[in-house]
């Protein structure tokens, strides 16, 4: 058996949990109690992050239809910025809870926060570029 938490593989001692969309095994109750915690900061935090996205999406529909010129773009970076923090302050973007049988959630978490830094990260060097490049 694998933890849906951490990924670890046992034979003995773990237990099942029961989630809304299956039965799945942890390792011990310190991963029982992490995946409580996320399961409650998912219910909490996603709907900001939803926001966080869609206000992020507008750069990109402001950069589409109402910039031009020199700094057209800078919208959708400040979007893709907003975007990329929203997945790093709130990665909490799978629906189904099936995905972390196949990644445990410290890895897919671990792997959102990653994305949306580099996200930030890219959106900010090209957002520099834009006004300090030649």
């Amino acid at each position: 058996m694998r933890c849906v938490y951490c990924g670890k593989e046992y034979e003995t001692g773990g237990q099942k949990m029961n989630v809304s969309n299956g039965v799945f095994d942890v390792c011990s109750s310190e991963c029982r109690k992490n995946v409580v915690d996320y399961l409650n900061k998912d219910k909490e935090y996603k709907n900001r992050m939803y926001v966080m996205i869609f206000c992020g999406s507008i750069g990109f529909i402001l950069s589409t239809f109402i910039f031009s010129g020199t700094y057209k773009l800078v919208p959708m970076y400040l979007g893709m910025i907003i975007m990329g923090s929203a997945l790093l302050l709130y990665p909490y973007i799978f629906s189904s809870f099936l995905t972390f049988t196949r990644y445990p959630i410290v890895k897919a978490t671990r792997m959102v926060k990653i994305m949306g830094a580099v996200i930030m990260v890219l959106s900010a060097v090209f957002l520099a570029l834009t006004f300090f490049g030649k």
